[in-house]
């Protein structure tokens, strides 16, 4: 009997957080009331104050649902045994955006948390989840062109501290552009042809893109 009450529990508070997912897509985390997530669950609102206590407690449950775009691709990027060149950057990032662009359900979370929110003073774990992951990445990118610089493969006058700058945002940039557009366009195929670009005003000579889940 003790576990089918954990069971059914854990049911519940997947269902609310299902609920919560569609229901702040739809309004907006501030617009969004209790009372709408547990109807869309099925539950009482009772449930949601028992499993999270209040809506910035399923928020921030929510929240740690979400796969960060950043975090996948660092560990994509992350030196393994510090000899991976630069060549393999756009592939990737390519792979990361692909795997993104083929998950509805990590879509959805992502304009949640991108697009129908303010970070507001309570919601400073969530923000500062997102920044601490922006830095990483940010350091990540700065490390590899760092080593396009010691193989000779970056030619122009940008500091990798630059380069690693402007590709941050260049990816930040499409992400959110592919969430307004609600996946309108092809997120890994842009993302291939700005490398593209990107790489070769950086003179730096890459191979085709290839994903492992083309």
């Amino acid at each position: 009997m003790a576990r089918r009450t954990k069971q059914e529990a854990d049911e519940t508070r997947e269902a609310l957080l299902n609920a919560a997912e569609l229901v702040f897509l739809e309004r907006g985390v501030a617009r969004a009331s209790l009372d709408e997530i547990a109807r869309a669950a099925g539950c009482s609102r009772g449930a949601v104050h028992w499993h999270f206590g209040d809506k910035l407690g399923l928020f921030l449950a929510l929240d740690e649902r979400l796969l960060l775009f950043q975090d996948e691709a660092c560990e994509l990027l992350a030196d393994k045994d510090d000899c991976r060149l630069l060549s393999s950057m756009r592939g990737n990032i390519v792979d990361a955006m692909l795997r993104l662009e083929q998950d509805p359900h990590r879509r959805r979370l992502l304009t949640v948390m991108l697009q129908r929110c303010e970070y507001v003073d309570e919601m400073a774990p969530a923000l500062e989840r997102r920044l601490k992951a922006d830095a990483t990445m940010r350091s990540v990118l700065r490390r590899r062109f760092e080593a396009a610089v010691a193989h000779g493969e970056m030619a122009c006058a940008w500091s990798p501290e630059q380069a690693a700058t402007f590709l941050h945002s260049l990816i930040g940039g499409l992400i959110n552009d592919w969430l307004r557009a609600d996946g309108a366009f092809s997120l890994s195929h842009d993302i291939d042809q700005a490398l593209e670009v990107f790489f070769a005003c950086l003179g730096v000579a890459t191979p085709q893109a290839v994903s492992t889940h083309a």
